[in-house]
């Protein structure tokens, strides 16, 4: 007997398979502990809802709640317009901006500076000199540039329609009031598309001459420094990119907005719960939920008992633990059991080797087995072997009687030698001992004290005969 160095191994599948074998009380605590919830919720609601303070503040708080809800509908419902507007509007620009197609690594720019001459001179000799009137005919022409007449004069005349907001991006003035100087410069994605804006520019520009001639006075249009290159724009490439960036932005913002959306329409509406139909509503998800809490917390009790308990839960462990090999392993028999079809499978996916069916047949495999041995040592009809354990002797002896021993040996039932003295006698006359235990009623403890007790008393133990053992139904 090794029972000192022994430590038995916990195997989860075997956890997980008693909880599954008591199915029906884990259910029945679940049932108990749910209505014990659901009818306690009811109650407390009830009676919480008989007070016309409560109703009236659980009124305010449903208004409150609703008013919230769909605000929260209301305001996602704009935002996703909003952004869907927005990203429309960048992929139409995206798509007609001349900037937008421009190749940053081959810009074609087109410039040409406008000087104004006139035949203003400086007199010294007079006091009063005659008026300087450049400037103001070079914000004359400045005026008319960009206050749209130009760009419009440009447009009716273009080959490719253009908008006018794509024109101005790509077609700059800038002004040099000191040096009566006007820069023009365009940007486009080829050189005849720069050299047709500019000339159709000039052309604007000096049919406004004679109007601001005879309005204002005699001036010279003189261009100067005109010129048609290719350059490489950087600050272009990451603006296109920059613009780009910003619709795949709001594509993502808008399917994050969609999804919100979608979680508040699939969302319930706040309801009233100091109704009868939301006490009850209230009530039954509570009971569903404590059905779920009890059946959890009865499993792990029951796994916790298992893991815990001194009682012999496998007859596999016996051999281990003392050095005694099982005999046989009598299942026990249930009654006819509604849904026997879960004990059923529970049992298979737990590995359980035997069918109860098959008790009667594993009684008598067990007394051929003890035969067989005493025949091997050639002491069969010399011995009486003796029957005792942690299992009333009724029982025992129902047992016995199923094995059909015949008139091959000489075999008794004996009481349990640790709390019934006459059993003593009878253990001393017998030369071979048989334990019979029971699953989850004998406990290592007490076997442990037989197994000590025959030990002094010089006694051989054949090995066990383990009763009640879990088998497929």
């Amino acid at each position: 007997m090794n029972e000192q160095t022994y430590e038995q191994e916990i195997s989860i599948g075997k956890v997980f398979y008693r909880m599954f074998r008591d199915w029906r009380k884990i259910c029945l605590a679940a049932m108990v502990i749910a209505l014990l919830a659901g009818v306690g919720n009811f109650s407390l609601k009830k009676i919480r809802t008989s007070n016309p303070e409560y109703i009236r503040k659980a009124e305010e708080n449903f208004e409150r709640e609703l008013a919230g809800f769909r605000a929260t509908g209301e305001t996602l419902s704009r935002e996703i317009a909003n952004l869907e507007e927005t990203r429309a509007e960048r992929e139409a620009y995206n798509a007609d901006s001349i900037l937008m197609k421009i190749n940053p690594y081959r810009e074609f720019n087109a410039s040409l500076q406008l000087y104004i001459a006139t035949d203003y001179q400086i007199v010294p000799e007079l006091t009063y000199q005659n008026i300087d009137l450049s400037n103001r005919i070079l914000q004359s022409y400045l005026t008319y540039m960009v206050n749209g007449d130009m760009y419009q004069y440009i447009l009716d005349h273009l080959s490719q329609p253009v908008e006018l907001r794509y024109l101005k991006e790509i077609l700059s003035i800038t002004p040099d009031y000191d040096n009566r100087m006007i820069s023009l410069n365009v940007q486009n994605v080829d050189e005849e598309g720069c050299e047709e804006i500019l000339t159709l520019a000039q052309e604007g520009i000096l049919a406004k001459q004679p109007g601001i001639v005879n309005a204002i006075g005699e001036h010279e249009l003189n261009t100067v420094n005109q010129s048609v290159y290719e350059s490489v724009n950087l600050e272009l490439d990451e603006w296109q990119k920059a613009n780009i960036q910003y619709v795949s932005e709001l594509s993502i913002r808008l399917q994050e907005k969609g999804e919100e959306y979608a979680k508040w329409e699939r969302s319930p509406e706040p309801q009233k719960e100091y109704t009868a139909a939301s006490i009850l509503r209230n009530s039954i998800k509570t009971m569903i939920l404590g059905f779920l809490a009890g059946a959890v917390l009865a499993a792990i009790f029951i796994a916790f008992c298992y893991i815990m308990s001194d009682k012999l839960q496998d007859a596999d462990n016996l051999k281990n633990r003392y050095g005694l090999r099982v005999i046989a392993q009598v299942p026990k028999v249930h009654k006819k059991r509604v849904w026997v079809g879960f004990d059923r499978l529970f049992a298979r996916m737990g590995g359980l080797p035997l069918y109860e069916r098959d008790a009667a047949a594993l009684a008598k495999v067990a007394a051929q087995s003890v035969m067989a041995e005493l025949m091997a040592m050639g002491t069969l009809k010399d011995g009486t072997i003796a029957f005792t354990g942690n299992v009333a002797l009724e029982e025992m002896k129902k047992l016995i009687a199923e094995m059909e021993w015949g008139d091959s040996c000489t075999v008794k039932c004996v009481h349990n030698i640790l709390n019934n003295p006459s059993a003593v006698p009878e253990i001393m006359n017998a030369e071979y001992i048989v334990l019979i235990e029971k699953q989850e009623e004998s406990s290592y403890t007490q076997i442990t004290r037989e197994l000590s007790e025959l030990a002094a008393w010089k006694k051989k133990v054949l090995g066990f005969v383990v009763v009640g053992v879990d088998a497929i139904p």
